[in-house]
């Protein structure tokens, strides 16, 4: 009989994608929190890329609120499928509309295609929001150059979307951009990045553009990066809430341990299961509030109070079930080992608490809301 935890969750998965959890559930934790994991590709095979593209583009047209259930459940079932997919579907949602993107949203519900999300360049105390990617006019499109650090699904991927710095030929002004960068073009390189052994199967690598061409409408303004335009309102919106999702799941794949296996006290047991429902009620409760297309600052500071809550809540709730679970599970079974350190990379997704203390602390005494 399942146990009474995450019940809409494997709800929803089992609606959108019946026999996904079970076929997940077949696979060890060890072989899923992998380098070789096969996590994507049973996500893959049963239509999991196409969760969030509209149905008018043939896609599932799940809304936010799914979206937020079913990365939930995947963070219990698989951490590294979770931030994957997470940042695939963020990148899905966050499309600026026009004629190419909505070719590339039909592609990715037609084909199952998975879209990398090339924002983060690995540089400590620095704003995803400058870019160091260049494009520069070339021909009758763009060449690109420059790396991506962190990039999940960098093996996997079939278009990488990145963030760029453009240079007007006009004006000289320079403004930010989104690129659609098919994998397979010439000048790509996928570089491994490191030997962590954190969320492994996330196919998290370095993805160096050198001399890349693309189309010229495969290039996206995003405006000024330091103004919360609607493009960029949409990106922090979507991503808070999705990413938070992904990792109450870790920690609830944990908690999932300690109810199965009656560890610690009954008022133990469910203050961990109180406190992931509640921090996962704040994010459904944004996620209503959510409309495309709304620039609402308020709206993006909401969703950056609920990710910080839930940040703190996962690091909590994971340490202390950890604990429950015991020593063995976390030296010899390895599993709490892999949950527990994957749950607090939470706190390592942009932008960092720290960086948008004060950004917010202005905005709360009725100033605009600057990203750092």
């Amino acid at each position: 009989m399942p146990i009474n935890f995450m019940v809409e969750e494997r709800a929803t998965v089992e609606r959108l994608f019946p026999g996904l959890e079970q076929r997940l559930g077949e696979v060890p934790t060890t072989e899923l929190e992998s380098v070789k994991s096969p996590g994507l590709g049973i996500f893959r095979e049963f239509g999991g890329p196409a969760l969030m593209v509209p149905k008018e583009y043939g896609g599932r047209g799940a809304d936010l609120t799914d979206g937020l259930r079913v990365q939930r459940l995947l963070g219990a079932r698989s951490p590294s499928l979770a931030l994957a997919a997470n940042m695939h579907h963020c990148t899905v949602m966050a499309m600026p509309p026009c004629p190419a993107t909505e070719d590339l949203l039909t592609a990715v519900a037609a084909d199952n295609l998975y879209l990398a999300s090339g924002f983060g360049e690995g540089r400590p105390a620095a704003s995803i929001l400058v870019p160091l990617m260049r494009a520069e006019r070339h021909g009758g499109g763009w060449r690109l150059n420059g790396a991506k650090k962190p990039c999940s699904l960098a093996e996997s991927m079939d278009f990488l979307t990145a963030s760029v710095m453009v240079t007007s030929p006009e004006t000289g002004e320079k403004e930010m951009a989104l690129a659609i960068i098919p994998a397979g073009s010439e000048g790509i390189e996928v570089r491994p990045l490191g030997d962590a052994q954190v969320l492994p199967g996330s196919e998290t690598r370095e993805v160096v553009l050198t001399d890349v061409d693309v189309p010229d409408d495969y290039i996206s303004s995003l405006g000024d990066p330091q103004t919360l335009n609607t493009a960029l309102a949409m990106v922090f919106h979507i991503f808070e809430l999705m990413v938070s999702a992904s990792y109450i799941g870790v920690a609830g794949g944990l908690v999932e341990a300690v109810i199965k296996e009656r560890r610690g006290s009954a008022a133990e047991r469910i203050e961990l299961v109180g406190d992931l429902e509640t921090a996962m009620a704040s994010l459904e409760a944004v996620a209503r509030e959510v409309t495309q297309g709304d620039d609402d600052p308020q709206g993006v500071a909401r969703a950056l109070y609920v990710r910080y809550s839930a940040q703190r809540t996962v690091a909590r709730v994971a340490a202390h079930a950890t604990e429950l679970l015991g020593g063995g599970a976390y030296m010899i079974s390895g599993f709490s080992t892999t949950y527990f350190m994957s749950a607090r990379a939470l706190a390592l997704h942009p932008p960092a608490r720290s960086a948008m203390a004060e950004p917010l602390d202005r905005f709360v005494l009725g100033g605009p809301l600057v990203m750092p």
